[in-house]
């Protein structure tokens, strides 16, 4: 289960000028962002939040990761060290959008990619790694953060409005 303190964690990782933020002050700022530019804003901190985590499932399997430092480090998200001492580079894609997948994987062949489970299930495990995390989990943990239900959200859904 992904806490809210994960996401805000993400949400701090991927805008420095969040970093000492309240959580409140962090669910205001989305509150009042333009609705246009949300599906945006909820893309990057799900695949910051997937990053997070893939490398504490993988730490807990005893294997040692780590995510790069930049959010937009070229090509790779993670390293994955193996027993020997080797490093794997590996990019991660926290998405439900098979097109969206395979144009990285075109982009990139010589790198190993890690997807959400609805993906891994729909173009098998030859050509992926199946992270275990799915891609709805984490559009619900961001989405419950970040923009919590209240009676007027629920009446304004009701009616179409947005949150």
């Amino acid at each position: 289960m992904i806490t809210e303190s994960e996401v805000f964690d993400a949400v701090r990782r991927g805008y420095s000028e969040f970093e000492s933020t309240s959580n409140a002050e962090i669910i205001d700022y989305f509150s009042e962002i333009d609705q246009g530019s949300v599906a945006g804003h909820v893309s990057h901190i799900k695949g910051i939040l997937f990053e997070q985590e893939y490398v504490d499932l993988l730490q807990t399997q005893g294997v040692e990761a780590e995510i790069f430092e930049a959010t937009n480090h070229p090509v790779a998200d993670i390293t994955v060290l193996d027993s020997s001492g080797f490093a794997s580079e590996l990019q991660l894609k926290a998405t439900d959008s098979m097109s969206y997948v395979t144009a990285a994987m075109e982009e990139n062949p010589d790198i190993g990619f890690v997807v959400t489970s609805e993906i891994a299930a729909g173009m098998g495990n030859d050509l992926v790694v199946d992270s275990g995390i799915e891609n709805a989990v984490l559009d619900q943990a961001v989405g419950e953060t970040l923009y919590p239900v209240s009676p007027l959200s629920m009446i304004g859904w009701a009616f179409g409005l947005p949150f």
